[in-house]
């Protein structure tokens, strides 16, 4: 699956998602493995995970006052 974030504000924002690792997309295929990428200003990121863990995962910015302000959701699917 792929999941992308998008960074529209001037602050960086470490993005994690609970119960998977993650590739950061390349064209190569060959991004690191992760659970949490920091997703500059104004950039988007691409993540590529496997849906090999189906349920629902929590995922939201590390920044606490930034998940406490909304920046999180829920990431679900079933196999």
């Amino acid at each position: 699956m792929r999941l992308t974030f998008t960074n529209d504000r001037a602050m960086y924002h470490p993005m994690h998602l609970h119960g998977h690792t993650f590739a950061v997309a390349r064209p190569d295929g060959a991004g690191p493995r992760k659970d949490t990428v920091i997703v500059l200003p104004g950039q988007s990121m691409a993540l590529d995970f496997d849906s090999d863990n189906p349920g629902q995962w929590f995922t939201h910015c590390h920044n606490d006052y930034h998940m406490a302000a909304g920046m999180a959701t829920v990431v679900s699917y079933r196999t």
